[in-house]
């Protein structure tokens, strides 16, 4: 697997998982999955995958700053934010590859 995936990576791996026909198929796929994802954070929802983790939306109040210009302060306005909680198992997955070669990580 590469250490970099995009949607092009994605689409490959469905073509060759799946079998589908064509490319164009796994991209419409994988179109379609990130659109619903998108769409189901849009509106507040949660989306929760077992063993990956859990996609949800933070909602930060609105809070007072300061400009690093002007010194003034200013009001900073509310934004709702997607985070992402990982799963205990892929956390575990994650760390796993440190624990088998620790040498790996030295390398780079």
């Amino acid at each position: 697997m590469p250490k970099y995936v995009n949607k092009d990576t994605l689409a490959d791996t469905l073509v060759s998982t799946l079998h589908l026909k064509n490319k164009r198929q796994a991209h419409e796929a994988v179109n379609a999955l990130i659109e619903e994802m998108s769409s189901a954070l849009e509106s507040g929802g949660v989306i929760d995958i077992a063993y990956f983790g859990k996609f949800y939306i933070f909602d930060r109040k609105s809070r007072m700053g300061i400009n690093p210009v002007t010194k003034e302060k200013m009001e900073i306005q509310a934004t709702r934010l997607p985070k992402f909680k990982p799963s205990q198992t892929l956390k575990k997955r994650c760390n796993q590859s440190l624990e088998e070669d620790p040498a790996q990580s030295d390398e780079e």
